[in-house]
C-alpha cells in the first residue's frame, strides 16, 4: 500500500513538473515580413520574404491584379522549416498599372497573409509607401544594384524601428542610413559588442563584405549609425556592426571631428522628443564628376570598396509641447579628409542646400505646411554647440 502511495505521489510530481515546464517554455511567434516593404517601385526586381518560425511552413501565391496576370513572381522556395529568407523575383513592371498579389505562409496551426504591390512606372511614392517614417528620404529601388533593408529593435521584440539602409552592391557601402534617436532607444543596459564578423540578414551574403578586419590603408570601419547610439541592449548594438552600416572612413576624421559630431547629435536628441537622422556617404555630388578611389577590406580583399568624397547628416528635431508639434532642421556637410573639433557653422547647410548637393529629397513625409520653412531656414537656438 505504501509503495502504491509513493508511486502515486511521484507520478503527481512528474505531471505537475511537466505542466509547469509546458507553461513556461518560451514560444517564438511565427511571422512573415518583406525586407523592402509591401509596396515597391516599378524598377524593383527582387526582395526577400523573411520567415521566423520553429516549425515547417509552406507558401502560396494568390495573384490579385491586373486581371489575367499571373506567374510574374517566382519564389526561391515554397516550403521549408525554421527561419528563412525566401527570395522573391518579379522583374520590372512594364505595365500601365500596378500589379499585386497575396502571399500566404501556412504554419502548422496558423497562417500569415501579406499583400504585395509593385507600382507601375507612372505611380509616385506616397507617404503610405514609406510607412510615414519621418527619417526616410525618397528613393527608387533598383534591386540589380541597390538594396533597401529595415531593422527593428530586438529590445522591443522588434516592435520599434532601429534603422534603415540604402546599400550600393556595386561599391559595397551604404549610401545612407536613416534612423530615429531618443533617450529611449539610445541608452540602456547594453554594451558595445564589437561583433565584426556578422552579416546583414536582409541582404544576400555575396553582396556584402566580411568585416572581421578593417580596410586597407588608414581607413576605419566607420559606422553610419554609431554604436554608441544603440546601447539599450547588446542585441540592439550588434545590429550596428552589420557591414551594410559601414564605410571606409579615414581615421583622422572618424576618430576626431566625426566622433565629435556624433556626440553632438546625441546631445541634440536628448533635447527634443525625437531627432530624425539621415547619415549619408557621397561619392559624387549631383551632376558632379569627382574622382572616386577604392580600397578593400583586409579580410575580404576580392571586393573593391568605393571611398566616399563627402559625408553628411540631415537632421530633423521634433517636439510636442502641450499637443503643439514643432520641427527644426539643419544638415552637416563634411568633406572626407582628416579634421578635428566639433561641427562649425561652415559645416552647416540647409536641407534644401543638401538636396541640391545630393539630388535627394529628405523628409518627404513631413507635413507640407511646415516642410518649406523647416528645410530652408536654420534656427541656431535649437542647435547648441555649433561654433
Amino acid at each position: 500500500m505504501r509503495t502504491r502511495q509513493i508511486l502515486s505521489t511521484l507520478l503527481s510530481v512528474v505531471v505537475a513538473t511537466l505542466a509547469i515546464a509546458c507553461t513556461t517554455t518560451p514560444q517564438i511567434p511565427n511571422s512573415a515580413k518583406f525586407s523592402v516593404g509591401e509596396t515597391v517601385g516599378h524598377t524593383t526586381k527582387q526582395q526577400f520574404l523573411s520567415i521566423t518560425s520553429e516549425y515547417a511552413w509552406n507558401i502560396s501565391i494568390d495573384y490579385r491584379s491586373p486581371e489575367g496576370e499571373s506567374d510574374w513572381c517566382k519564389l526561391s522556395k515554397t516550403s521549408g522549416e525554421g527561419n528563412a529568407n525566401v527570395l522573391m523575383s518579379f522583374g520590372e513592371n512594364t505595365l500601365n498599372e500596378s500589379r499585386s498579389l497575396a502571399i500566404t505562409v501556412q504554419f502548422p496551426k496558423e497562417s500569415r497573409t501579406l499583400l504585395f504591390t509593385q507600382r507601375s512606372a507612372d505611380t509616385q511614392l506616397s507617404q503610405d509607401d514609406l510607412s510615414g517614417w519621418l527619417e526616410l528620404p525618397t528613393f527608387e529601388e533598383d534591386r540589380t544594384r541597390y538594396f533597401f533593408s529595415k531593422h527593428m529593435l530586438p529590445s522591443t521584440s522588434n516592435r520599434e524601428r532601429s534603422f534603415s539602409v540604402f546599400y550600393d552592391t556595386d561599391n559595397f557601402l551604404p549610401l545612407w542610413v536613416a534612423y530615429p534617436l531618443c533617450e529611449g532607444n539610445m541608452y540602456g543596459s547594453g554594451n558595445r559588442v564589437n561583433d565584426w564578423g556578422i552579416l546583414d540578414p536582409n541582404i544576400p551574403a555575396d553582396k556584402q563584405l566580411y568585416m572581421k578586419s578593417s580596410y586597407q590603408g588608414s581607413y576605419d570601419r566607420g559606422h553610419m549609425l554609431p554604436s554608441a547610439s544603440r546601447l539599450r541592449s547588446s542585441d540592439d548594438n550588434r545590429q550596428t556592426f552589420y557591414p551594410t552600416n559601414m564605410t571606409p572612413q579615414l581615421s583622422g576624421l572618424n576618430q576626431q571631428k566625426w566622433a565629435q559630431i556624433e556626440i553632438q547629435v546625441r546631445d541634440w536628441a536628448e533635447g527634443c522628443d525625437t531627432l530624425y537622422v539621415v547619415t549619408g556617404a557621397v561619392l559624387q555630388t549631383a551632376g558632379g564628376n569627382e574622382a572616386v578611389s577604392y580600397t578593400y577590406c583586409k579580410s575580404d580583399s576580392s571586393k573593391d570598396v568605393a571611398i566616399p568624397n563627402y559625408y553628411y547628416k540631415a537632421l530633423l528635431q521634433y517636439r510636442n509641447t502641450g499637443g503643439s508639434k514643432s520641427y527644426q532642421a539643419l544638415a552637416l556637410w563634411v568633406p572626407h579628409k582628416p579634421a578635428s573639433g566639433p561641427a562649425k557653422k561652415e559645416d552647416v547647410v540647409t536641407i534644401d542646400e543638401l538636396e541640391e548637393l545630393t539630388g535627394m529629397d529628405f523628409f518627404p513625409n513631413l507635413d507640407k505646411s511646415v516642410q518649406a520653412t523647416v528645410e530652408s531656414t536654420i534656427n541656431y537656438l535649437y542647435w547648441g554647440g555649433i561654433e
